[in-house]
């Protein structure tokens, strides 16, 4: 079959036991799941690890296959338990893993060698690049971000070589998955610990030039592709996947049968395809839908129209559907075809030999012996009294479809003696038939130190207020405070180069006081932005930076293509929370930026020669493909502005009248939404000076130059004194600590 008609996987969400049973009643090839622990939704109901295995059973009895969610960023303690957590599903035969954190795919991939691994779209893969990076690592199948068009995905399918699974009905994230801190800062639940208290849902101004009416300008209409879904599976995609880990059964089942319906009958006669009937399409838009359905980012970039501007929440359930769905779907018994042969001849013990299918042939027999056959005294058995009995497979899994007897005229036997054998050889064939998925080689060993961090201590500089100060940068009255109070390194913002001709780079190199230079790339690459990468790389090529400042996979994987010799940062958006991560990394980078959600215990746990603390700087708690000013009506790509527009602000503002930033690139055309206030961890200079960081960062956002300078100058000197100094008194905004004291959930 080729890739215009190659039958995809539909995938189908369970949050719980009875979620998993619809799914499979409703037709679903594989269905998707999350354990007790490790799973990006802590608060559906999740399955035990006896579910677990029980559910693997149940699904490989049917044909289906299982997944298992481990999508949630691991600390280092967690990521200790996950070797043993997962060996029970392991030898139970899981089909595959859903991953984020790099550690755990590391990990997963040394100690469960089968084990088909796949990166979730908590890993925000947004090109063909940051695929073959994983490809690398031993991933078979990528979840790529939401926000992909159809050309970029099908471009994925094409030239990734790995198999691609992609959202086509569901609830839809705001943010790129993977990239949001909001409710993690404002209410310490982080969505990347399954946590999140959906701060998205809630109502907004948008104030630009003058202060709009209050919506609800972050939430998303819920995504439904059934209108295009030939597209889709002509774009190569492997596998449909619904989201709704939180819904109910009625759900599950209703969404997961509309679109079993319309792959079989579009497969089945491309050429006739006469689309969704009204029927399926009320069932769509009735079963708990945010207020309106769109076809989210496949055919189109952004845009008011796929927001959910005036009501959030859910608009209910039609009672007629839900009904219809419990009695069409919930109630049916799901059952997998049998051909059973009898042999009953009196002196001999009764044979029923069992196939799987509708006729008695093949190698995969089983059969079961009972009771002696005894002569009829009186009334024999006929062959219609042996058939109706074996017939009765109620409660099995099985269906009786062909029943051969062969038997004498004087053959008899109790009916207890038919039941009896019936039941053992079906209970052969279920254990023949789900035994195909276990793995009953020995587990491999996993490799020595495997969940506690490989990677050799080093020796750390104890003190560091004699050490690096790191600066990054977005404009030219920034970058001349960096040079003027002489910074070890400044990373300069893309954006920034826009601004600036290769004169002027060459200008302020002379001019940096051995200051090295670092180019941070975007938060977020696609395919459509190769123009602009083209220019980067020239730049690169005139030896103005040491160094690279990467926020993802994709941009490591494209400075290996160009050749890149210099040095690499990676950003606190390439997520480090463990050894496992970090051992990954420590050969393909020169420093990490520390995460923003751990505590300090978590944090100075981490290798620290290499590691970057951010201290100050307003944090980006979004990074967003729709667009809060286009949203607003003042789109400014569509008015010739092609490049970026690192000035280009607007603001949101809360119900408590709290203003976060948005800053709009519309070159690479994304937002990126900021916490209202800045990090500033200037009262823990002292501690952090005292433990073994290498660096500590600062984050410039909207500074004017003076501002700049004073909080360089406050920051290099504060862990060379103490509080009594009277340092702390310049202190003269507002700010937060973030998760330095607590961490998130």
């Amino acid at each position: 079959m080729d890739t215009a008609t190659k039958k995809p996987e539909l995938l189908a969400p369970a949050g719980d036991y009875s979620c998993f049973q619809a799914a499979l009643k409703a037709g679903a090839d594989a269905v998707y799941i999350g354990g007790q622990r490790f799973g990006a939704r802590a608060f559906a109901g999740n399955f035990s690890d006896e579910e677990v295995v029980e559910a693997l059973q149940e699904a490989h009895f049917y044909g289906r296959k299982l997944y298992l969610t481990v999508n949630t960023l691991l600390k280092q303690e967690e990521i200790k338990q996950l070797p043993e957590f997962m060996a029970p599903f392991y030898e139970a035969g899981l089909d595959g893993v859903i991953v984020q954190d790099i550690g755990a795919l590391s990990l997963l991939g040394n100690c469960f060698p089968c084990l088909a691994l796949h990166a979730s779209t908590q890993m925000t893969i947004t090109d063909v690049r940051g695929a073959v990076f994983l490809k690398k690592l031993g991933v078979s199948r990528v979840v790529p971000a939401r926000e992909l068009t159809l050309p970029e995905v099908e471009a994925l399918c094409r030239e990734s070589g790995m198999e691609v699974e992609a959202f086509i009905h569901g609830a839809m994230c705001y943010c790129y998955s993977g990239q949001c801190l909001f409710s993690s800062l404002l209410g310490g639940r982080s969505g990347n610990r399954g946590r999140c208290a959906q701060p998205c849902r809630q109502p907004y101004r948008i104030r630009t030039d003058k202060t709009g009416a209050e919506c609800y300008p972050l939430s998303l209409k819920d995504m439904c592709t059934i209108q295009f879904l030939p597209d889709l599976i002509k774009a190569g995609i492997d596998s449909f996947k619904i989201e709704g880990r939180m819904k109910k059964p009625e759900y599950v089942a209703g969404v997961t049968s509309v679109y079993r319906r319309r792959i079989d009958t579009y497969l089945q006669d491309p050429e006739k395809d006469r689309g969704v009937s009204d029927k399926d399409m009320h069932i769509l838009s009735s079963l708990y839908i945010r207020s309106e359905i769109s076809g989210g980012y496949y055919h189109r970039h952004n845009g008011k129209e796929m927001v959910t501007l005036e009501q959030p929440g859910y608009a209910g359930c039609d009672e007629d559907v839900l009904q219809t769905v419990r009695t069409e779907i919930l109630g049916k018994e799901l059952s997998v075809p049998v051909a059973l042969k009898a042999y009953l001849y009196p002196g001999s013990p009764l044979r029923l030999e069992a196939w799987e299918g509708t006729s008695p042939e093949g190698a995969a027999a089983v059969f079961a012996e009972g009771q002696l056959v005894q002569t009829a005294s009186n009334r024999p058995l006929g062959a219609a009294d042996v058939k109706k009995q074996l017939g009765k497979t109620g409660g099995s899994g099985f269906r009786a479809e062909c029943i051969q007897v062969e038997m004498a005229d004087n053959a008899f036997l109790p009916i207890k003696a038919l039941n009896e054998v019936r039941r053992q050889v079906l209970e052969l064939l279920k254990e023949k038939r789900t035994a195909k998925k276990n793995r009953l080689e020995a587990l491999p060993a996993c490799p020595s130190g495997a969940g506690t961090g490989t990677g050799n201590e080093e020796e750390f500089p104890a003190v560091l207020g004699k050490t690096r100060l790191h600066v990054s940068v977005r404009t030219q009255e920034q970058l001349q405070a960096c040079l003027r109070e002489g910074v070890e390194r400044i990373y300069l913002s893309h954006s920034l180069l826009y601004g600036m001709d290769e004169v002027q780079l060459w200008d302020g190199k002379r001019k940096r006081n051995n200051t090295e230079w670092f180019l941070s790339l975007p938060a977020i690459v696609r395919r459509g932005d190769e123009r602009r990468l083209e220019r980067l790389a020239e730049i690169l090529k005139t030896g103005i930076f040491e160094g690279v400042q990467i926020a993802g996979p994709g941009e490591k994987q494209w400075l290996e293509e160009i050749g890149w010799q210099g040095k690499t940062a990676l950003d606190h958006r390439v997520y480090i929370w463990n050894r496992e991560t970090y051992d990954f990394w420590a050969d393909r980078m020169d420093t990490y930026c520390a995460p923003l959600e751990l505590n300090r215990r978590a944090l100075f746990e981490l290798p620290g020669e290499k590691q970057e603390l951010l201290v100050y700087g307003k944090i980006p708690m979004m990074v967003t493909a729709n667009c809060i000013r286009k949203t607003s009506g003042r789109c400014l790509k569509e008015r010739g502005n092609t490049d970026v527009c690192a000035q280009s602000r607007v603001c949101l503002l809360d119900r408590y009248q709290t203003g976060f930033p948005v800053e709009t690139d519309c070159g690479y055309c994304y937002n990126i939404i900021y916490n209202s206030v800045p990090l500033s961890l200037h009262a823990y200079m002292g501690e952090i000076g005292k433990h073994k960081v290498g660096a500590v960062r600062l984050d410039f956002l909207d500074e004017k130059e003076e501002q700049a300078r004073q909080r360089i100058a406050l920051f290099r000197r504060l862990p060379e004194k103490d509080k009594e100094s009277g340092l702390l008194s310049d202190i003269d905004w507002k700010f937060t600590t973030g998760h330095y004291k607590k961490g998130a959930e």
